[in-house]
């Protein structure tokens, strides 16, 4: 008995190594299948391709035909020389390429942007490798299922190239009394893409004062690299736009002289209108006292007249009183005209139900003035609270 039963264990030692030994054989076999598969999917994924075609293209990419193209290309501001070495580094240091949208079919065919420093200039489009026959497993892996079948490369089907996508464009917008220049060149007025820009800090008065300065927009569309503008004021010096800034920065400050004459003008105009304003005195004893200040005849002066007979608080009120005023800024906007910024505290007193109300007024003046043969005038006035500028 003793015998049968180390017999039978022999056996079944025997019989559970040549078991294990199969599932051992199986396993491998299957997970070389997989390897395998993986090891194919991965040279047939399109990404592969590209990345290899890159590779190649950053080596050969440049050659006489592509030279002879960047000689023909237009490159007003820069030398022939200059623009061959710029495309030259751009072609072996910022290639890349992304992935378009769609496609006949995503599984037969795709196609790509080729980027240049994330400019388009060409496109590629790939297929699978139609020599190529896809192989088919039907072989079930436990725990994995059946393997997929293994599809064939992907090869470049079509390419082309326009090298006008390599073109930077340079816009910048200055007075029109100023010029550009880029790389030394200085833009002609063909270059000019917008006129008539308004100054911001001007753009309420053009209506009534079409001469006042504007500005313009240069467009260059055929740099190659990063050309930096340089902006050359009136006299041809360099200048220095500040983007933080209004436009106010292009208008030159007043002389002394001139702001000293702005100044004995501006603080009798405030306090003679604000009093014209405040309604105290009969309207053309108050008329008279504003009028040797403005243009006779213009805008505001009519405005002044019709208002005497429209204005509900006249004779309403009891005193008026200038506090203090002072001109703030003085802006020359050309033709005589200047802008200035005046700021005026005044106190008006009137009836309120019999006892006297006190109201003290901090207020902005927006002027504009005509100087003419050395007679400064108030052409047009807007008044604000300067408590809510």
């Amino acid at each position: 008995m003793a015998r049968k039963k180390k017999r039978g264990a022999l056996v079944y030692t025997l019989l559970l190594t040549v078991y294990t030994l199969a599932l051992v054989v199986a396993a491998c076999y299957g997970l070389t299948l997989v390897w395998n598969y993986a090891e194919a999917y991965e040279k047939a994924r399109p990404d592969n391709t590209m990345n290899a075609y890159m590779d190649n293209l950053r080596r050969n990419l440049w050659n006489d035909s592509v030279e002879q193209t960047i000689e023909s290309m237009p490159h007003e501001v820069q030398s022939t020389e200059e623009c061959k070495e710029i495309v030259k580094v751009m072609l072996s240091d910022e290639l890349s390429y992304t992935r378009l949208p769609g496609g006949a079919n995503g599984e037969t065919e795709v196609s790509y942007d080729l980027l240049c420093g994330g400019k388009r200039f060409g496109k590629v489009s790939l297929i699978r490798d139609p020599s190529v026959k896809a192989k088919k497993s039907s072989i079930n892996i436990p725990l994995l299922g059946d393997v997929l079948s293994e599809q064939a490369a992907w090869i470049v089907e079509h390419e082309e190239f326009d090298f006008n996508g390599l073109y930077s464009t340079v816009k910048v917008t200055v007075p029109e009394t100023y010029g550009v220049s880029l790389n030394g060149v200085k833009l002609g007025e063909e270059y000019i893409v917008e006129r008539d820009i308004p100054y911001d800090v001007l753009k309420d008065y053009y209506d009534q004062y079409p001469n006042l300065p504007r500005k313009v927009t240069y467009q260059y569309d055929n740099a190659f690299g990063e050309l930096t503008p340089v902006v050359l004021d009136e006299s041809g010096k360099e200048a220095v736009i500040d983007a933080s800034k209004d436009d106010s920065q292009y208008i030159q400050p007043v002389d002394e002289a001139i702001l000293g004459r702005l100044t004995e003008f501006a603080i009798p105009f405030a306090d003679a209108y604000l009093a014209y304003s405040a309604g105290v005195s009969d309207p053309m004893y108050a008329y008279s006292k504003v009028a040797p200040f403005i243009e006779l005849g213009g805008d505001l002066d009519l405005r002044l007249k019709q208002a005497m007979d429209g204005m509900g608080n006249w004779g309403h009120t009891t005193s008026y009183r200038f506090d203090s005023g002072s001109l703030n800024r003085a802006t020359d906007v050309g033709e005589g005209l200047y802008i200035l910024e005046i700021s005026a505290v005044t106190t008006t007193t009137f009836p309120n139900h019999g006892v006297d109300g006190v109201v003290t007024d901090n207020n902005g003046l927006t002027v504009i003035v005509h100087d003419t043969a050395g007679e400064i005038r108030a052409v047009a006035v807007t008044r604000y609270d300067a408590d809510e500028a």
